[in-house]
């Protein structure tokens, strides 16, 4: 029951949250079965609401990341969930994203071989998850490239996805880089949208941050709430440990 612990909350705050949003979130093209060097972001055509982070869910190891994953997608990407949201709220998905040293694919978009390389990998993953999914035990282990997970690093640093999942080397990397600079800007931007708006930090295995790693972790949480203009005592973050 410990990640229903969390992902209750963001939901909830997720459904109460799209009450207010318009347009819709369409799939996007399916641009990787094209040949060439052209790079189509995930969710371009989506109107009616800002992209942003809305919780960050933090873990100690990537094993436990990619256990959550099949877990979200249950929870967020099932048949049933995109059934509801296309009657309720106008086709919008609540966005998903692991973002790790593992995510698809690092350096820059304007590499042609970058573009190759992540390309040939959407390639497999959609073939693989044809192949699954009518299979419901198999279906979650595999992400669907037509529904609420992220693609790719470059389709979450372009519009960061409600819920991103990693670890604090990779967050440490992020505040660091350019590259994820857009995500924690629009993420400022939908805080100041509305004080209504609240930003989640989900801490797991919070008994293991003690001594040297626990003061680093704790700074690190302290920088993360400095570049979205938050305080600890902010009534616009929420911690969930």
């Amino acid at each position: 029951g410990k990640t229903e612990a969390f992902l209750l909350p963001l939901l909830s705050a997720l459904v109460e949250e799209s009450r207010n949003w318009t347009g819709s979130s369409p799939p996007g093209s399916n641009w990787w079965e094209q040949d060439g060097d052209d790079f189509e972001e995930q969710r371009t055509s989506e109107v009616g609401r800002l992209p942003a982070m809305r919780a960050l869910v933090m873990y100690p190891m990537n094993a436990l990341v990619e256990d959550q994953l099949v877990r979200l997608r249950k929870a967020m990407d099932s048949p049933a969930a995109r059934a509801w949201l296309d009657g309720n709220r106008g086709g919008h998905r609540f966005f998903f994203g692991r973002y790790t040293g593992r995510s698809p694919v690092p350096g820059s978009k304007d590499n042609p071989w970058k573009v190759t390389e992540l390309r040939e990998l959407l390639r497999d993953n959609a073939a693989r998850a044809a192949r699954v999914v009518g299979d419901l035990d198999r279906r979650y282990y595999l992400p669907m490239l037509d529904g609420a997970e992220m693609r790719s690093r470059w389709d979450m640093q372009e519009h960061p996805p409600d819920i991103l999942i990693s670890n604090y080397s990779m967050l440490n990397i992020m505040l660091m880089r350019q590259l994820e600079r857009p995500m924690f800007e629009k993420t400022r931007k939908w805080l100041k949208e509305s004080e209504a708006n609240v930003f989640h930090v989900v801490v797991d295995e919070l008994h293991m941050y003690r001594g040297t790693a626990g003061t680093e972790v704790a700074y690190l949480l302290r920088r993360l709430l400095n570049e979205l203009g938050l305080t600890p005592d902010s009534t616009q973050v929420r911690f969930i440990a």
